[in-house]
C-alpha cells in the first residue's frame, strides 16, 4: 500500500519536532500539562464558587441527604454558629479524634480483617504515617506497600486522605466567610466538613476512581498477582490491591501518598502518558479552581485572572528550569563519546523528560508531593526547579490551603503596596489593622523557621549524620527537603539517607502538626477578626488589588519571602553542586 506524501510529511514534521527539536518540544508539552490543568480547573471553579457562596450546587441533591443524617446525628452542634473559639475547637478535636483512632487501628491492625503477612511497624513509624496522613502531607519513611494492611490502607489511610483536605476546604470556606459576612460568625465547622466530603471530594474521587481503573490502574482485593518471568524457573509476586480508589483521593485530595514505594513511576500506579496527565490535572485541579472561583465569589474577575497570572508564572518559571536543568543534564557526560540527549537517570521512558519534570514541579506547587520519578536523581539545576516551589510553601497550595496561603500572602501585600505608596492598607473593601498584618506575619515567618531550626540542630548530630552516604552539598539538599516537605506539607521526599529512624519520625512529625493547625489557627484569627468589620465602599487611596501593579508586587514578596529566606542554605546545597558539576570554580574536598 501506497502512503500518501501528505501524510509522510505530516509524521514527518512531529518526528522532527518531538525527537530532533526537543526543546521546543518540551517547551510545547509543558504548556500542554499547564493548558489542560487550565481548562478542567475553569470548568470546576464555578461549582467551588457556588460552594463559597452556600448556594445548591449540581451535587446537592445528593449530597443533602447524606449530611441531613449526619448533622442530625451530631445534634444542636451541627447547627450553631462559631466563632473563633467554637470553631478552632471542633476543628482541633475532630482531628485529634481522628488521629487517636487512627494510631489506635494501625497499632492493633492484626486482630482486624484483611490482614496478611506484613513487616512489624515500630511505634514512631506508626505516629509519623498517622500525623503525615492527618495533615494532608503523606510523607511516608515507609516503600513496601505490604508493611500495612488491607484494612490499614483502605479504612484508615484512605480515610485519613479524605479527612486532611476535606478539613483544610472547610476552614479555606470559614475564612472566605469570614471576609463576605458582617454577622461576625465563621459558620459551623461540621456543616463545613460534611458539604466539602459530599458536595466536592467524594463525587469527584469516585468519578476520578472509575475512570483510572477504565486507564488500567488496578482495583482489587488482591494481595498479589504470581508472574512467571520467561526463561527462569523462579516466580515473582507482583503486589496489588486497591490501586485506583487509592489514586483517585491522593490525587484530588493533594495527598501525595503512593500506593507503591516508587509512587507515580511504579507502573501499575500510572502505566503511561495518559494517566501521568490525568493525574497531575487531578492534583492541581481543586487548588488552581479554588483560586479561579475567588474572581467569582468576590465579583472581582481582575482579582481572580491577577492570583492565576502570579501563580501560573510561578508555575512556569519553575517548570522550565527543571525541564532544561534535566535537559542539559551534567556537561561532562556529553563528552564520554555517546549520544547525550539529557538527564535520563530515575525517570520512565514511557511518561519522557518534559512530562517528568512538569509533574514533580506541580507536586511542590501543590501540597500533593507525588514523583513519577526518582528525585534523588535529579540534577542540580533540575532540583531546583523542583524545589523552589517546596521553599515557598507550595504556592498553589492544596485542597483548602490554596486560599488560605495566597490570602496570606495578599494580605501582607497589601500592607507593603500601601505603606510603598501612601494610601489605605484594604482587601476587599474591608480595612485591614494589625492584628489581620501581624498574624499573616506570622504564618509567613513560621514555614522557614520549621525548616531552618530543625535543619541546623541536625547537622550538629553525628549519630543521625553517619546514615548519609552522599558528597556534603547533597546532604545539604537532602535535609532541607525533607524538613521543607515536611513543614509545607507536601510530602515528597530525596531521601538517600535512613529517614525510618526514631529522630526523624518524631521531629517530621512535630513539624508537620506545627505547619499544618498552627498556620491554619492563624488564619482563622485573620478571618474572625474580618468578619467582625463592616465592609464599606473602597476608597480612592486604596490599592487597587486586581491591578497588574499589585500582580507584580505580590510576585515579588513571594519570592522575597520564600526564596530568599533559604538562600544561604540554598547556596551550600544545591548551587554549590551546580558549580561542581559546570565547574565554575576549583572544587576542593
Amino acid at each position: 500500500m501506497t502512503v500518501p506524501s501528505s501524510l509522510n510529511q505530516s509524521s514527518s514534521f512531529w518526528v522532527n519536532l518531538f525527537l530532533q527539536n526537543r526543546e521546543l518540544s518540551g517547551f510545547i508539552i509543558v504548556l500542554i500539562y499547564l493548558l489542560v490543568a487550565s481548562i478542567l480547573a475553569y470548568i470546576l471553579s464555578n461549582h467551588i464558587a457556588r460552594i463559597y457562596r452556600g448556594e445548591p450546587t449540581v451535587f446537592s441533591r445528593y449530597a443533602k441527604p447524606f449530611i441531613d443524617f449526619f448533622e442530625k446525628m451530631l445534634g444542636p452542634v451541627a447547627k450553631k454558629k462559631m466563632k473563633l473559639r467554637d470553631y478552632v475547637l471542633s476543628f482541633v478535636f475532630f482531628n485529634l479524634v481522628a488521629g487517636v483512632v487512627a494510631i489506635l487501628a494501625i497499632y492493633f491492625q492484626n486482630y482486624v480483617p484483611f490482614n496478611h503477612a506484613f513487616a512489624a511497624n515500630n511505634f514512631s513509624l506508626i505516629i509519623n504515617t498517622v500525623v503525615s496522613f492527618l495533615t494532608n502531607t503523606n510523607l511516608q519513611h515507609y516503600s513496601n506497600p505490604l508493611r500495612f494492611t488491607y484494612f490499614s490502607q483502605t479504612f484508615v489511610l484512605i480515610g485519613l486522605m479524605y479527612i486532611g483536605p476535606a478539613t483544610a476546604f472547610a476552614v479555606s470556606m470559614a475564612f472566605i466567610r469570614g471576609i463576605n459576612t458582617e454577622e461576625g460568625h465563621l459558620g459551623n465547622f461540621f456543616h463545613d466538613l460534611l458539604v466539602s466530603f459530599f458536595e466536592l471530594i467524594i463525587p469527584l474521587s469516585l468519578i476520578l476512581t472509575v475512570v483510572l481503573i477504565v486507564a488500567g490502574i488496578p482495583e482489587t482485593t488482591m494481595y498479589y498477582l504470581t508472574v512467571h518471568p520467561l526463561f527462569s524457573g523462579s516466580t515473582v509476586n507482583l503486589p496489588l490491591g486497591p490501586v485506583s480508589s487509592w489514586e483517585s483521593i491522593k490525587n484530588l485530595g493533594t495527598n501525595g501518598g503512593g500506593f507503591y514505594g516508587a509512587n507515580a513511576g511504579f507502573p501499575l500506579e500510572n502505566p503511561n502518558w495518559f494517566t501521568n496527565i490525568l493525574e497531575f490535572s487531578a492534583f492541581t485541579l481543586i487548588p488552581l479552581a479554588s483560586i479561579m472561583s475567588l474572581g467569582k465569589v468576590f465579583s472581582s474577575r481582575s482579582f481572580g485572572r491577577m492570583l492565576y497570572m502570579v501563580v501560573m508564572g510561578i508555575f512556569l518559571f519553575s517548570a522550565l528550569v527543571a525541564f532544561f536543568g534535566e535537559y542539559i543534564g551534567i556537561p561532562s557526560f556529553s563528552g564520554l563519546g555517546m549520544a547525550y540527549t539529557g538527564n535520563m537517570v530515575g525517570k520512565e521512558t514511557a511518561i519522557g523528560l518534559a512530562s517528568s519534570t512538569t509533574f514533580g514541579v506541580g507536586a511542590t506547587m501543590t501540597s500533593t508531593g507525588a514523583a513519577d520519578a526518582l528525585l534523588a536523581a535529579y540534577t542540580p539545576t533540575g532540583m531546583l526547579g523542583i524545589i523552589i516551589p517546596l521553599l515557598m510553601n507550595d504556592p498553589l497550595g492544596g485542597v483548602g490551603t490554596s486560599v488560605l496561603n495566597l490570602f496570606t500572602f495578599v494580605i501582607f501585600t497589601a500592607f507593603i503596596a500601601s505603606l510603598m505608596v501612601g494610601r489605605l492598607p484594604e482587601m476587599m473593601r474591608i480595612k485591614l489593622g494589625s492584628k489581620e498584618i501581624k498574624y499573616s506575619t506570622l504564618s509567613l515567618v513560621t514555614h522557614p523557621l520549621l525548616v531552618l531550626i530543625p535543619l541546623g540542630v541536625t547537622f550538629t548530630l553525628s549519630f543521625v549524620m553517619t546514615s548519609f552516604s552522599n558528597p556534603a552539598p547533597f546532604r545539604v539538599t537532602a535535609l532541607l527537603y525533607e524538613f521543607g516537605t515536611s513543614a509545607a506539607n507536601n510530602g515528597s521526599e530525596i531521601g538517600t539517607f535512613l529517614t525510618n529512624q526514631d529522630y526523624f519520625n518524631y521531629l517530621d512529625a512535630l513539624i508537620m502538626l506545627i505547619g499544618r493547625y498552627f498556620i491554619m489557627i492563624f488564619q482563622l484569627v485573620i478571618a474572625q477578626s474580618l468578619a467582625g468589620k463592616s465592609p464599606r465602599s473602597e476608597g480612592e487611596n486604596a490599592v487597587r488589588l486586581g491591578s497588574p501593579a499589585f500582580g507584580f508586587t505580590l510576585f515579588a514578596v513571594m519570592i522575597v519571602v520564600g526564596v530568599l529566606s533559604f538562600f544561604p542554605v540554598l547556596a551550600l546545597g544545591p548551587l554549590l553542586s551546580l558549580a561542581k558539576d559546570f565547574n565554575l570554580f576549583i572544587w576542593r574536598v
